[in-house]
């Protein structure tokens, strides 16, 4: 076909594909009979492409190395040009802002000038362009941020399927609520995630491939973790408890803070580690080093930070309370080798069900049975105790320790308040309901 054709079928002038032909950017065949251009559909799809990739600002130059790349290669280029007209766009709306701002504050035009150069100077600064981008960085989603956003937004789901299976319809309305909830914001977190992974893919496939060490780095502090918790459950104890005891148990939310406790620097050394790593080996080296930066310069504030984490676990561990056969031992960080009382010390009994929905302290929650005494002014609380593994039948009969102990207090006729309320929220398998029920008597 002519140029003429090609004119018409691609919209350019002829002066223009002459030119891009002169640059080398298509070769067109020569009739060898008159010498004239014969193109061809591929020179005009060719054509098509040049005319498209300098509507999107890329230069002579720029096209030439196009031609000659894959089809990866240019839709990287592409998203690499999106991002810069993204700047472009912020840098336009910064000047219109700044022009509107100027049209009414013009007064002084000497003062002007010098007040609006100091903003001018400090927006195209190296330090606003890397705040910028630590901005956006921070704004970008990831892929492991959004299947772990995913997991705690589906938790609400999970409870009300829960609920139904077992029947527990006095929080259906509620745990209904919530599953709602966490739907609508499971949906709009992948929403989200799409959105900006078509906006910034560059930038988002940057930030899944730096995020991709949080997956293993908690999988190691999770099974790090459990296994320090198991070792110091085991320990705490052959370190406090007679070899006579029946069972103990925490204090309520105490085991759960020292769970986290024991958790805590597990956690930190995995992360610290694994930036260390990804900070040696990766092109990404700046998103892992301002967490060692952090770290390592706290400086005394890190001893601090160590002795306060100690106290509290100290805190947390000796904060508990034993049952021997004929005595009752209250731990706690003042006395960690423990206050001994007799049976015949216990003022009252308190036992029946939890009626909450939502609580810190477990026994408190629907279907939950506790077992409460009064002894010297304090309420202990038993609700899921530790049993001494070497006596047998606890091990064979789950909470049978508790009604041991409660059928021991009971003979030395001590007043005992009991409810059978709320039993009905109890899913435990009937064996232990039946317990539960003659505790409460």
């Amino acid at each position: 076909m002519t140029i003429k054709d090609v004119e018409k079928l691609t919209g350019l002038t002829a002066k223009s594909i002459r030119f891009y032909e002169s640059k080398n950017l298509i070769s067109v065949e020569r009739n060898s009979e008159n010498f004239y251009r014969n193109y061809t559909d591929a020179d005009v799809t060719e054509l098509k492409r040049i005319k498209l990739f300098r509507y999107l600002g890329f230069s002579i130059e720029e096209i030439e190395k196009l031609m000659t790349m894959d089809e990866a290669e240019i839709r990287s280029e592409l998203n690499k040009k999106a991002e810069t007209f993204s700047n472009q766009a912020e840098l336009c709306e910064n000047k219109r802002s700044l022009c509107l701002i100027l049209a009414e504050d013009y007064e002084n035009s000497e003062a002007v000038a010098d007040e609006y150069n100091d903003t001018v100077d400090f927006l195209e600064s190296d330090e606003m362009s890397e705040l910028k981008e630590q901005i956006k960085d921070l704004n970008t989603p990831n892929l492991t941020a959004a299947v772990i956003d995913t997991l705690i937004f589906a938790a609400p789901v999970f409870w009300l399927f829960f609920n139904i299976i077992t029947q527990r319809t006095g929080t259906l309305l509620f745990s209904g609520i919530l599953a709602i909830a966490g739907t609508a914001l499971t949906v709009w977190n992948w929403i989200n995630y799409a959105d900006n992974y078509k906006r910034n893919k560059a930038r988002v496939k940057r930030k899944n491939r730096g995020a991709l060490f949080i997956v293993p780095t908690l999988f190691a502090a999770l099974i790090l973790g459990i296994a320090a918790v198991i070792a110091v459950t085991a320990l705490l104890p052959r370190l406090s408890l007679p070899e006579n005891y029946l069972f103990y148990e925490h204090a309520p939310v105490t085991g759960v803070i020292l769970i986290c406790l024991v958790m805590l620097p597990i956690i930190l050394l995995c992360t610290l580690t694994a930036a260390k790593i990804m900070n040696k080996h990766t092109e990404d080296a700046e998103e892992y080093s301002d967490l060692l930066y952090i770290w390592t310069h706290l400086g005394k504030l890190r001893v601090a930070a160590v002795v306060i984490w100690a106290v509290a676990l100290y805190c947390c561990a000796f904060n508990f309370n034993a049952v021997t056969g004929d005595k009752i031992i209250c731990y706690s960080p003042w006395n960690p080798t423990g206050t001994e009382y007799e049976y015949s010390d216990v003022e009252s009994i308190n036992t029946g069900f939890g009626n909450k929905n939502i609580s810190v302290a477990d026994y408190k929650r629907k279907g939950s049975f506790y077992y409460q005494i009064k002894i010297k002014g304090k309420t202990l609380t038993f609700h899921c105790p530790s049993v001494n593994k070497n006596i047998k039948r606890y091990e064979e009969h789950t909470y049978l320790e508790l009604e041991e102990f409660d059928r021991a207090l009971t003979s030395l006729e001590i007043p005992k308040k009991s409810d059978k309320k709320g039993v009905e929220n109890c899913d435990f398998d009937k064996e232990y309901v039946d317990r539960f029920l003659r505790i409460i008597g």
